[in-house]
């Protein structure tokens, strides 16, 4: 599966700038001439992990990184170092009228300062890596009450919107915390509300439905051997929000069977995707003991939700990706590996991947199988920083990935 995911990042590319699609079609025949900031900072990442294996020549695979660091840096549009979250592939221009993005900045720059730690024999990557970070100036989106704001649309200025609960902004603020030159102050970790609180079989989370926003920041921060200045294990966190996800969904196909009927313990896995009928923001659970299709859930499956979560539950995770491989086949598992979804009950296949959950797929499964992207991201200077700075002590001991 990491092999044909890899693919993406040599294919779904432009040949010259290297700036990665944000989706492309299934097939391998097609991709968006409009690139992703997350999916460069996946990309970065996924060109690390390919190079420890030889998926690609090593120089080739070092070129292709030196030169996505070099046009995120002359060409992407950005404001202020915060890059666009959409932007055309060959030119750097902004696109489909996107925000620059505050946590899409901070994703990019986890993918940029990866590869600066697994190419340090490069001058040049580790250069326009800094240089990438550096120019950020992460308190021109930071608002009085401490929380950082989502982004910036040259239509309106700076969105009202903020970070101020629960979210995957906690590598946001961890980067904005340890960045080298302009970042917050330490007590902005502090800002932000904790919550939503739900519970799951007696234990209180931390949650927002789609799962993502417990898998991107733990893709790179190694959140398993850190505690919170509460005490809190945004590790441990995680582990329950998966459960409570995988349960929440058996008991909606237990409820209702027509349309969800396939969801179990076989088959589970919802995250913001693409639906039948446009892109979902869709999870669960949501609110405690409520058992109800909100968010317009209507039995899709997204692989990715699962594959995302190999590192955090890798029993269950591998489970369910190989019954999906082993009941739908081709259908669903091709050039590029999964499809980004598709609904069992309507027959729908997605005939997309998108690159941040092909990426997520990718390194979450290497953080299973050798903990490799931790081990290079956690060894940047900013990472240990921002942890340090924010108040998380190291626990010195491995907390369990079965289920609590």
């Amino acid at each position: 599966m990491q092999r044909r995911c890899y693919r993406y990042f040599l294919e779904a590319v432009d040949p010259k700038t290297q700036l990665v699609a944000d989706r492309a079609a299934a097939d391998g025949s097609d991709y968006s001439r409009h690139a992703s900031s997350a999916a460069c900072g996946f990309g970065l990442a996924s060109h690390a992990i390919a190079a420890q294996y030889e998926w690609a020549p090593r120089e080739e695979i070092q070129n292709r990184v030196r030169t996505m660091l070099r046009s995120l840096k002359e060409i992407a549009a950005h404001e202020r170092g915060f890059l666009y979250h959409f932007f055309d592939i060959k030119t750097g221009e902004r696109m489909l009228r996107s925000e620059a993005s505050s946590v899409d900045t901070a994703l990019m720059l986890a993918g940029a300062m990866t590869a600066s730690v697994a190419f340090q024999n490069d001058s040049e990557i580790g250069s326009l890596a800094d240089e990438l970070y550096n120019r950020v100036e992460w308190s021109w989106l930071l608002g009085e009450n401490g929380c950082l704001h989502m982004g910036y649309l040259p239509e309106i200025g700076i969105l009202p919107h903020q970070w101020d609960q629960f979210s995957e902004h906690l590598i946001l603020s961890l980067l904005a915390i340890g960045a080298p030159a302009n970042a917050v102050p330490p007590s902005s970790w502090d800002a932000w509300r904790r919550e939503p609180v739900l519970n799951f079989n007696g234990q209180e989370f931390l949650s927002y439905p789609p799962l993502f926003v417990h898998q991107y920041p733990m893709a790179f921060f190694d959140f398993q051997h850190y505690r919170a200045p509460s005490g809190r294990s945004f590790w441990n966190n995680a582990q329950i929000a998966h459960h409570a996800h995988v349960d929440f969904l058996t008991k909606l196909g237990e409820k209702y069977p027509q349309r969800m009927g396939h969801y179990g313990t076989d088959l589970w896995g919802i995250t913001s995707s693409d639906s039948q009928y446009g892109y979902r923001d869709w999870g669960g659970p949501y609110k405690n003991d409520r058992i109800e299709p909100d968010r317009e859930i209507d039995g899709t499956i997204v692989p990715s939700a699962a594959a995302g979560a190999l590192a955090v539950m890798p029993r269950e995770a591998l489970h369910t990706l190989e019954f999906q491989k082993a009941r739908f086949g081709e259908k669903i598992y091709g050039h590029y590996g999964f499809v980004n979804a598709y609904n069992p009950a309507s027959g729908w296949v997605n005939s997309d991947v998108i690159g941040i959950d092909t990426g997520i797929s990718l390194v979450m499964a290497e953080n299973m199988l050798t903990g490799g992207l931790w081990n290079l991201f956690m060894q940047h200077p900013a990472a240990q920083r921002g942890l340090k700075l924010a108040g998380f002590t190291p626990t010195g001991t491995t907390v369990l990935t079965s289920s609590p």
